[in-house]
């Protein structure tokens, strides 16, 4: 599994071993093998709006879930996601369309919160992100029994938060 730490070049943020203090854990299913970008932003009520340069969190799924290990972000700050690559040798990145409805969720310090799970239907040259009604946290915390006992243990004990769904505007398109 990885995990969130530190800066790389370019505004993407890699996993590494290296923990923040009062981080944030984040558990939710994506595609098997898939990569995955976070996009930070504010979440106001009526829509999505990008912060600063296009900053992105890279994370990546093992058996079908994320563990991301994350600066907080709570309230109105959250986390979207905006890009997945799927596994399988693919390194298309597929980014919604304009205004297409993303997952967003908070990261909330110091604590293991299962946020739910999102399947991809790629839809052309966009990307379409649905809800995964079977991502739960037992089934999670199954999944990362085989890898990471502990951290099963902490899911499995851990918060259930569901994710959101906004309206991401093009301005938030990675630069």
């Amino acid at each position: 599994m990885l995990f969130v730490a530190g800066c790389a070049t370019g505004g993407v943020r890699k996993q590494s071993a290296t923990r923040d203090r009062a981080e944030a854990i984040v558990v939710f299913a994506a595609p098997p093998r898939a990569k995955v970008w976070l996009y930070q932003g504010v979440d106001d009520g009526t829509g999505w709006t990008c912060e600063g340069t296009g900053e992105t969190v890279q994370v990546a799924s093992e058996g079908g879930f994320v563990v991301a290990k994350l600066p907080p972000r709570m309230g109105k700050e959250k986390y979207a996601i905006g890009e997945i690559a799927v596994g399988g040798g693919s390194e298309r990145r597929l980014r919604p369309g304009p205004n297409a409805k993303v997952p967003v969720f908070n990261a909330v310090p110091g604590k293991v919160t299962v946020v739910g799970g999102v399947k991809v239907l790629d839809v052309g040259e966009g990307l379409s992100l649905l809800p995964d009604p079977s991502a739960t946290r037992a089934r999670a915390a199954r999944v990362l029994a085989h890898k990471d006992r502990r951290m099963s243990a902490s899911v499995a004990k851990g918060n259930v938060a569901k994710m959101s769904w906004v309206a991401m505007p093009d301005s938030c398109a990675r630069r």
